[in-house]
Parts: C-alpha cells; sequence; structure tokens
C-alpha cells in the first residue's frame, strides 16, 4: 500500500464517524495521570512529536475507553480538530504543529499528519486501519500517535516508546529478614522497671485521668514484650487492650460511629505484633486491613495516614507506628514509607507533624522554620529500618546521625518544646533508636543516662518502695528520694517509666514479637461499655479472656461530624508537687494540666 493510499485510508475511517459530532466547548482537561498504566484497568497512551520537537510523553486512561479519541482526552492531552471535520480529523496535539504551520482548518497535508498507532501490551506497533473515533481500545492496551513528516508509507514513524507494561514496583517492602538478637540475659534494670510497671497495672491496663489510658498501657505492653520477663502480664495487658480496641481508635462509645483515628490505628497494629497476637484477629477486629483503608491515595498527601470521619490530625508518631505495624504483619505499601521519608529535613531530624503551627507543608523542608523533634526523629529510625528498603534504610541512617549530633554530653536528650530539656522519656527513645541503627556507643551512654535516675533499693530512700520507677527528669528523681511519689505524681512516673525502659532493653519496636503470631484474642464475650475508675484507681469493667481463630472484620462507615471530647492522656511531665499539697496548690495543678493536655494534643496523640 503506497503511502498516499495509506493515508487516504486513515483520513476515510475517520470520517466514519463524523455525522452528529460536535466540537467541544472548551479543551479537555488532564484526567488521566503520567506514565503507563500500571495494570490492565485503562488503556496507555503514547504522543511523540518527531521533528516537531519535544519528549514523548507516556499517559494513562484509567478505565473503559469508547474509543481511541477518548483515550487521547482522558489521558489528558490537549487535542485540536479541524475547523471543517471537528476532532474526527486530529491536526494538533498540546499545541503542535503550531498555528504558523497548520491553520487546521481542513484535512492536514499527507506531508505533515498525525499517525495513529495501536498495539497490545508486550506487542509492537500496528498503524491503525480505522480513525480514532471509529476504533475502541481494549483494556490494557496501547494507543499511538506519532508525526508524520515527509515520509512514505515504509517508514512512517511508529512511537519511540515500547508498548509494553513496565513491570510493576513492589507496592509492599519485605519484611525484614532476622529478628533483632535478643540478649542472654535480660539488660540491667529491666526486670525490676518491669516489675514495678507491672505493679501499676489496673485490671489489665495503667490508669489515666479519666479511666484507662490505652496508649499508655500500649507502651507498658511494648516493655512487657522488650523484656520478656512476665509472659502472664503480657497475655493480661494484650487481652485487655484488645478487647477495648474501639474505646482507643473511635468515638463508637461517644455515639459517633464510623470515625477511626489513624495514629491510634497505627499503634494498636504494632502492638497486636508486638505481644505475638494476630492482627488481623485483634479481639475480633483485622487491624491490618482498617490501618490501609486509612493510608491516603494519589494526591498531594499521598501514603499519609489519615482519620477517617473527622478533620484529620495524624502525625509523624502514628505514621511511624503504622509503618512498623504494617511492615510486620505482611507489608508497608511504599507510599506510607516514603510519606514518612518526607517528613525528614535536610539536617536529618524528622518533625512532627505536616500542619504543626499552622502551616502545612507535605515536605519537611518546604515547612517555614520546621522544628526537628528528637523523639520524632527516634520513633521514624525504628520504622524506617523495619520497612527494610534501601531509601528507608539511607533514610533512617542520616536520622540516626542526627541523634548522635544532638545528643548532650551526658548522654541525654530533650525533645521539642515544653520537653526540650533532658528527660528519660525522649532519652530512651533515642537509645532505642541508635541501638537499632548499630550506633553502639552513643545507645550505650543514653541508657547509662536513664539508669542513674532510676529509683532501687540503695538509693530511693523515702521512694525505695518504687524500686525499678524510673524519673522523668533529676528534679523528679530527687524530689522522690526526699519526699517519696504521692498518688498525684504516679502518672508522670508511668510515662517515663515506659519509654525509658525501652531505652535500658534496647529491643527496636520494629523488632517486637514472634516473626509470626501465636494466637488470637477473640471479642470480648460482652458488649465494652466505658470504664469507670474508683478511688482506688481499680476499673469496674472486667474482660473475659477466650481464644479464636476466626478473624472478624469491622467495615466503617466515613462521617464527618464535629468530634466529641476526647480523653487524650499527656505525654510531657506533670507538674511536681511535695508529698502534703495544699488545696490552692492542687487547683492550680488542674489548671496547669488542663493546658498541658491542650499542648500534648496538638503535640503527639498517640503515644
Amino acid at each position: 500500500m503506497s503511502g498516499l493510499s495509506r493515508r487516504a485510508l486513515a483520513l476515510l475511517t475517520c470520517c466514519l464517524l463524523i455525522c452528529g459530532f460536535t466540537l467541544p466547548a472548551a479543551s479537555a482537561q488532564p484526567k488521566g495521570t503520567e506514565g503507563h498504566c500500571p495494570d490492565g484497568n485503562g488503556v496507555t497512551v503514547v504522543v511523540d512529536f518527531q521533528e516537531l520537537g519535544g519528549d514523548t510523553l507516556v499517559r494513562c486512561a484509567p478505565g473503559d475507553q469508547a474509543s481511541g479519541l477518548t483515550a487521547l482526552e482522558n489521558a489528558g492531552f490537549e487535542v485540536t480538530g479541524t475547523t471543517r471535520w471537528g476532532k474526527a480529523f486530529i491536526c494538533r496535539l498540546n499545541g503542535k504543529p503550531g498555528a504558523d504551520t497548520e491553520p487546521c482548518v481542513n484535512t492536514p497535508p499527507a506531508s505533515a499528519y498525525w499517525g495513529y498507532w495501536h498495539a497490545p501490551n508486550g506487542g509492537t506497533w500496528t498503524y491503525s486501519q480505522h480513525g480514532a473515533t471509529n476504533r475502541k481500545p481494549p483494556l490494557g492496551s496501547y494507543e499511538g500517535w506519532s508525526f508524520s513528516k515527509d515520509r512514505s508509507a515504509s517508514d512512517n514513524p511508529p512511537p519511540r516508546v515500547a508498548p509494553t507494561r513496565p513491570a510493576p514496583k513492589p507496592r509492599f517492602t519485605a519484611q525484614p529478614a532476622t529478628r533483632f538478637p535478643k540478649p542472654s540475659a535480660p539488660a540491667p534494670g529491666t526486670v525490676e522497671g518491669t516489675r514495678w510497671l507491672v505493679s501499676e497495672l489496673r485490671d489489665g491496663a495503667l490508669p489515666g485521668f479519666n479511666g484507662p489510658d490505652w496508649g499508655l498501657t500500649i507502651d507498658a505492653l511494648f516493655v512487657l514484650s522488650a523484656t520478656r520477663t512476665d509472659a502472664a502480664a503480657l497475655n493480661q495487658v494484650a487481652t485487655k487492650v484488645a478487647h477495648n480496641v474501639r474505646a482507643y481508635n473511635s468515638y463508637d462509645l461517644w455515639g459517633q460511629p464510623g470515625v477511626r483515628l489513624a495514629d491510634e490505628t497505627g499503634k494498636l497494629l504494632a502492638a497486636a505484633v508486638a505481644a505475638d497476637v494476630d492482627p488481623t484477629s485483634f479481639g475480633g477486629i483485622n487491624l491490618r486491613q482498617e490501618m490501609l483503608e486509612l493510608i491516603a491515595g494519589p494526591g498531594a498527601n499521598h501514603g499519609q495516614i489519615r482519620d477517617k470521619g473527622i478533620t484529620s490530625d495524624t502525625n509523624t508518631f502514628g505514621q511511624s507506628l503504622a509503618v512498623i505495624g504494617l511492615a510486620r504483619s505482611g507489608g508497608v505499601p511504599t507510599e506510607v514509607v516514603d510519606f514518612l521519608i518526607k517528613q525528614q529535613c535536610a539536617a536529618g531530624g524528622f518533625r512532627l507533624s505536616t500542619t504543626l503551627g499552622g502551616t502545612p507543608s507535605i515536605t519537611c523542608d518546604e515547612f517555614p522554620n520546621a522544628v526537628l523533634d528528637p523523639d520524632s526523629t527516634a520513633m521514624a529510625v525504628q520504622a524506617l529500618l523495619a520497612a527494610n528498603t534501601p531509601a528507608a534504610t539511607a533514610s533512617a541512617n542520616k536520622g540516626a546521625d542526627w541523634l548522635q549530633r544532638t545528643q548532650r554530653t551526658d548522654g541525654s536528650f530533650g525533645g521539642s518544646g515544653p520537653t526540650e530539656a533532658s528527660n528519660t522519656n525522649s532519652t530512651g527513645l533515642a537509645a532505642q533508636a541508635l541501638a537499632a541503627a548499630g550506633r553502639t556507643e552513643p545507645a550505650r551512654k543514653a541508657a547509662d543516662y536513664v539508669a542513674q535516675r532510676q529509683l532501687t533499693t540503695a538509693n530511693g530512700g523515702e521512694a525505695k518502695a518504687f524500686a525499678g520507677a524510673v524519673a522523668y527528669n533529676d528534679a523528679a528523681f530527687q524530689e522522690a528520694i526526699a519526699n517519696g511519689i504521692p498518688e498525684m505524681a504516679r502518672d508522670q512516673w508511668r510515662r517515663a517509666s515506659a519509654q525509658a525502659l525501652l531505652g535500658l532493653a534496647q529491643v527496636p519496636l520494629g523488632k517486637l514479637g514472634a516473626l509470626k503470631p501465636t494466637r488470637t484474642v477473640a471479642p470480648p464475650a460482652t458488649t465494652v461499655n466505658p470504664t469507670t475508675t474508683t478511688d482506688s484507681g481499680t476499673t469496674t469493667t472486667t474482660d473475659q479472656v477466650t481464644e479464636t481463630t476466626t478473624p472478624t472484620v469491622t467495615n466503617t462507615t466515613d462521617q464527618s461530624t464535629t468530634a466529641p471530647p476526647v480523653f487524650d492522656q499527656p505525654t510531657t511531665p506533670l507538674a511536681q508537687t511535695g508529698a502534703e499539697p495544699a488545696l490552692p496548690l492542687l487547683a492550680g495543678l488542674v489548671l496547669v494540666t488542663a493546658g498541658l493536655l491542650v499542648t500534648v494534643v496538638a503535640r503527639r496523640r498517640s503515644v
């Protein structure tokens, strides 16, 4: 077939659908995505400008396409037809050729026109015997447009991109190949510290200001998993948490179904793994599936875990815990890891939030005056090491370098904002992260700082009955030795100890628990109601432990409504007082606590 006859055939077939064809009022807006379609659910369109200049463009028109013209426009290309025939004749793509050489009034000349090609995935380009409006491309196939200038039938150029879909990038990263080696004996101070923390449990949970504090209780679960000194307590705490999932990651108990809190769900997923419980049947709930459903799809926040049913307010702590839980329960989506990496600034440290300070940004370096947070950095380092990909490992090592540079001469770390002063809470997290990254000496120095602020029967003075507990800072340590630890100060000691003990144990969060779950935890036998706390601190709700092998997936619906009161517990230190505080001082403490609650809710809700 001569070049002219093939050209004529293409023009004739394009005319078949000209009847009834109308020119749209404006150019179609881009609807597709860059690159090849990732799977067979779409049509990949290639536009090669050849002598017109510019890169060859590849875009995906998602889903079924009615015609070649539809695929071209839905892929996001600007299509210009002729004045006489409309888009039955394609005259110009993305403005080429320009109006100075092609007025697009009648059909383009045979010496300069857009050739129309097609191919199956993995096949070869074939010049189309039908016009773009008269051909329906199969799903998963390729459509090609290549400009032909002064060519004959034998050398009309096909697109210079092979019609082959690249191998898909793995969506899930591999699980760590090996576990963190367990020490031959528990690290010094961990047995006593774990024993004290267990003594603070009330019916399997650590108390907060409004009943059980589930976030703090999970911190205790992490300690029990790291030290492996009390299997019965680990089982009790895991069961209690599993039976109260909705009290922690939803507003169900407030009569607002459909809300799911992403940071809290990430922490629950990591807890299930650490407790050797199947995360697809944790109290009858598939936590892995719920976590996957809270990951933002394509767009500015792609890969970020986000709250459902309310205005989202997640942070780097929650993102890190989600990475750990997903990595250890079957694989973490690549985009979730990528979003966490974006929270790292060029210096190496990580920020706490994408929105803290009222200036939203997706990446850390876009954020004006971003505050690098040692606590968030320590969490991110552990999470990225658990993700176990080259990019994640490189980012983790950069974060560990930053931690090492910011370590103080006495081995300590502080947080950011109100926790900037040296404290065992931040130091414990940093010690854990440094150990995970193989920074043995800095990790040892941090652990030594924590150990020097741990009460023992020998150094405890008036607080020797609390042997094993770790003080938040030097002031709390000296106050306890002199005057003991009053009830109102116990909460600070619980919070400090839960993270400080992880620094002593130096087992990363990403290595807690068995490689495979050993059991499931069934739903509670009765409906879980909000727990109440008596003056003695003992909760009135009890759970019954049962075992099951049948997971129950809870389906949720999305509702955007005003959030009910949320009693998040502070992770910053409470004000220290003497053994016999006066009533005015107690009233002041209440006001201080209220202020801290506001600060901490903004700071890190999930830990």
